[in-house]
Formats: C-alpha cells, structure tokens, sequence
C-alpha cells in the first residue's frame, strides 16, 4: 500500500474514532453550575426554608444532631432539597432540570446575649432524584444578623450527571449567580 493512501486510512481511522469518543463524551457529559442565593425561613421551630436564586424550591432538615453549644455552636445532620437549578435564569422551574437533593451538613455558629454572631456550615451532596440523580456538589452558607433577623446567603457548586439543554449556557448562570454576593 502507498504511503500516501496509508497516510489518509490512518487519518481517517483517528477521525472517525475521535468523533466517536465525541459522541459517547457527549451523551454522558456532565455540568458543573456555580450556585448562589439566599435561604429564606419559613417556620424556625421545624427548619423549613425556601432556597431562592441559582436553587428554586424548599428545603428542610431531616436530621439533626447538636455536638458542641459553646463556646462555638457545632451541629451536623441531613437536609433535603426539592425544587428545580433556575438554568433558564427566569425565576421559575419550568423547563428546568428538577428533583430531589440530599445532602449532609456541618453548621458553626458564635453566639452571644443578643443572639447570632455569626454563622456558616457545609453542605455536601449526598444524593438526588429526578434530573438530580447521580448529582455532586457543595454549598457553603453563610449566617448574618440584620435588624430585621438573620439572613442566609448561598454559593457552592452543582454538578449533573448528564448535561442539561437550555437557553442559557454554564457561563451564563455563572455569571448571573455571580451578581449575588455572598462573602
């Protein structure tokens, strides 16, 4: 066989297996989505939120175990998400991916005689349903007094298993999650 003919097999051949892998990338690809937002609380004495921003939905614990009361505050458990990752950047969950996510959490709070200090906890993904299922990630919250109670801020990272189709790109929610501080 010609070199030159050898040449444009083997080409051909890496092509033809490279847009292969493309394919088969594609259709497992997953997505990282920075989040951010604000937790707004429904009733204190059971732990029920709604999450606003990047997250549209309610959140609640599910478990909850007090480790330390002072000098620092430390609590861990699960919570609980339901609700939809805001992709189309409207407001609102339709067309977007939707489910259940799980996650564990660490939570530290300083207190004194008037109340919160300050506080901040970790909430790792532990598991998800609907377009959550297989999800990862992590969400740090942060804990602020106000006059008018204490406001929670979000920002962390969602990553789907499979890559979501909208309107909107990754860069687009990073940059429009970004608008919303948190530290």
């Amino acid at each position: 066989m010609p070199k030159e003919r050898w040449r444009r097999l083997m080409a051909s051949t890496v092509l033809a297996a490279a847009a292969t892998l493309v394919v088969a990338a594609s259709a497992t690809a997953a997505t990282t989505y920075r989040v951010s937002g604000e937790q707004i609380v429904v009733d204190a004495t059971t732990g029920q939120t709604v999450m606003r921003g990047s997250l549209i939905g309610d959140w609640g614990y599910t478990s909850s175990n007090e480790i330390a009361t002072s000098p620092i505050y430390h609590a861990s458990g699960t919570e609980l998400f339901s609700g939809c990752l805001d992709v189309r950047l409207d407001g609102r969950c339709k067309g977007d991916p939707s489910g259940t996510l799980s996650f564990s959490f660490d939570y530290w709070a300083l207190f004194n005689e008037r109340g919160l200090v300050w506080g901040t906890c970790t909430h790792p993904v532990t598991g998800g349903t609907g377009a959550f299922d297989g999800a990862a990630g992590v969400l740090a919250m942060v804990d602020s007094p106000t006059k008018h109670g204490v406001q929670s801020a979000y920002i962390g990272t969602l990553t789907l298993r499979r890559t979501w189709h909208a309107r909107a790109s990754a860069p687009t929610l990073a940059r429009a999650s970004a608008a919303v501080r948190v530290c």
